[in-house]
C-alpha cells in the first residue's frame, strides 16, 4: 500500500511514516493539505492520515474534497482534540476511522492491516467480476451480435424488465446473466428458475418458499426465489413453459412485489430487476390461449431478441477459436487447431442446436482427436451430411422434452414412409389409435 500522512506537526508525520514502512508499506508526507493535495494529484495513494486541525484548511472540509475526487482512498482522520461530534462528522463524510493523538501504535497497525485486508478484497472482487464478464462476453463481428452489444450496455444499467427471446442454444440464459454483471445490481445474487424444468406441481413452492409444515415433506422452512432475489436479479428460464394458474400468481407478485410463503401469513417484499426468457412465440401462445397477454405486456418492457447461428455464420470461425481454447485447458490438452476444410464444414452447416451445439461439438472433438490438427476425419456423421447421426441431437444439449418431441416426430416419419402412408398399418405398429396418429402428423406438420 502506498500511504500519504498529512499533519502540520513534522514529529507526527515521522513517527507515522516508521510504523507505516516497519508494516512493509510505502509512505510520504506533507505538512499543509495544499502540499497534500499536490501529492495526491501526481501519486496514487490507498491510504491517508489526515491531521483534523491543519494551518490552512479544515480537516473536515479537506475530506470531502479528497472522498470527492479519490473516492477510493481510505482516509483516517488524526486529532489532538479528539470528540465525539469530530468523529461522528470525520465518518458521516466518508472517514474510515478516528484517531486521537497521542496516537497507539497497536491501532495504527490494526487499521493498516484492516485495510489492507479490504483492498486486497475490493481487488480480488474486481478481478472475479472481470473474470465473468470474460466469461459472459458475447463472441462475435456479425451486424447481429454488434447491434445486441450495443442494446445490452444500453439497458443493463436501468432497471427496466427484460424480455429475452430466441432459439433453443442461442445464449439466452449468458445475455441475462450479461445484463445483471453490467448492472448496478451485479454485486447481488443473479437467482435463476427455469419454468420448463420444474413440475407444475413444484414450482409455486420454488417460486415462493414454503413454511415448515406447509405441507408433507415440509420439514423446515425454505426461502423461495423470489425472496432470494431481493436487491440483485430475477431470471424466469422459459417462463413459456408456466402454466396459466402459476402465471395468474406470478402477475400478482409482479404488481405488488409482495408475497407469502406457502402455509405462511406473513406478508414479505422483495425488490427485483425482472429478466425473462423464452424461445417460443408468446403472441401465439396468447392467440391460443396458453400465455396471459397482461403478464406478457408486464415482463416484456425490454425486447431482446438473440439471433440463431445460422443468420451470423461470419461468427463461427471466432467461436470456435474461443471454444477450441477453452476445451483444451479445461480438459488439460495442448492447444489444438483446425484446418481449413473443416472449417468450411462449420461454417455451411445450420446449427439447429445453435452455439450450444457449436460448442458441445467442439469440445467432442477435442477430446476425441489424436492430433493436435483438428481434420475433416474427426468431424461427427451429421457435419459431413450423413443421416441419423444421433449425437447431432446430443450435441444440441436440448431439455429431455425437446429432445423427445425430435425423436418423436422422427420416428413416426419413418414408420409412415415405411408403410408408404398406410395410417391403419403405421398406427398399428406404433400401438396407438388412428385419430391420435392424425393429430400427430398435423402436430409435426409431416407431408407424404
Amino acid at each position: 500500500m502506498k500511504v500519504l500522512i498529512i499533519d502540520d506537526e513534522k514529529n507526527i508525520c515521522g513517527t507515522i511514516k516508521d510504523i507505516v514502512e516497519d508494516e512493509g508499506h510505502e509512505a510520504d508526507f506533507a505538512l499543509t493539505f495544499e502540499d497534500g493535495f499536490k501529492k495526491l494529484k501526481e501519486e496514487v495513494y490507498d491510504v491517508i492520515f489526515l491531521d483534523i486541525w491543519l494551518p490552512d484548511r479544515d480537516g473536515n472540509e479537506g475530506l470531502k474534497d479528497i472522498k470527492k475526487y479519490f473516492p477510493e482512498t481510505e482516509v483516517i482522520i488524526i486529532s489532538g482534540h479528539g470528540n465525539i461530534e469530530n468523529a461522528v462528522d470525520a465518518i458521516k463524510h466518508g472517514a474510515y476511522d478516528f484517531l486521537e493523538k497521542p496516537l497507539s501504535l497497536d491501532r495504527i497497525i490494526l487499521l493498516l492491516k484492516h485495510i489492507s485486508d479490504k483492498i486486497e478484497l475490493v481487488r480480488d472482487l474486481k478481478y472475479y467480476k472481470f473474470d465473468l464478464l470474460k466469461k459472459y462476453e458475447l463472441i462475435g463481428v456479425s451486424d447481429e451480435i454488434t447491434k445486441l452489444k450495443r442494446r445490452i450496455e444500453k439497458i443493463a444499467p436501468t432497471n427496466a424488465w427484460v424480455l429475452i427471446t430466441g432459439d433453443n442454444g442461442t445464449g439466452k440464459e449468458h445475455v441475462a446473466r450479461l445484463i445483471h454483471l453490467l448492472s448496478k445490481r451485479s454485486n447481488q445474487r443473479f437467482v435463476e428458475l427455469n419454468c420448463s424444468a420444474v413440475p407444475s406441481e413444484l414450482i409455486e413452492s420454488e417460486m415462493f418458499g414454503y413454511e415448515k409444515g406447509a405441507f408433507t415433506g415440509a420439514v423446515s422452512r425454505k426461502i423461495g426465489k423470489i425472496e432470494l432475489a431481493n436487491k440483485g436479479t430475477l431470471f424466469l428460464d422459459e417462463v413459456g413453459d408456466m402454466d396459466l394458474m402459476m402465471q395468474a400468481k406470478l402477475l400478482r407478485v409482479l404488481e405488488t412485489f409482495e408475497f407469502s410463503r406457502l402455509g405462511g401469513n406473513e406478508v414479505i417484499r422483495s425488490d427485483f430487476r425482472l429478466i425473462s426468457a423464452t424461445n417460443k412465440d408468446i403472441e401465439k401462445e396468447i392467440a391460443e390461449g396458453r400465455f396471459r397477454e397482461d403478464l406478457y405486456y408486464r415482463i416484456n418492457v425490454v425486447p431482446i431478441h438473440v439471433p440463431p447461428l445460422r443468420q451470423r455464420k461470419v461468427d463461427i470461425p471466432l467461436l470456435i477459436d474461443h471454444f477450441l481454447k477453452e476445451s483444451c485447458y479445461n480438459n488439460g490438452l495442448n492447444l489444438k487447431e483446425i484446418d481449413d476444410e473443416l472449417m468450411e464444414l462449420f461454417v455451411e452447416y445450420d446449427w439447429p442446436g445453435n452455439v450450444r451445439q457449436l460448442k458441445n461439438t467442439v469440445e467432442r472433438m477435442v477430446v476425441l482427436s489424436e492430433s493436435d490438427k483438428l481434420t475433416v476425419d474427426d468431424a461427427p456423421g451429421f457435419l459431413k451430411g450423413l443421416k441419423n447421426d444421433d449425437f447431432e441431437i446430443i450435441s444440441m444439449g436440448l431439455p429431455l422434452k425437446k429432445a423427445k418431441e425430435i425423436f418423436e416426430k422422427n420416428y413416426i416419419a419413418k414408420v409412415l414412409k415405411s408403410t408408404n402412408w398406410n395410417i391403419s398399418q403405421s398406427a398399428k405398429i406404433l400401438e396407438i389409435e388412428r385419430t391420435y396418429l392424425h393429430r400427430k402428423i398435423n402436430q409435426f406438420g409431416l407431408k407424404k
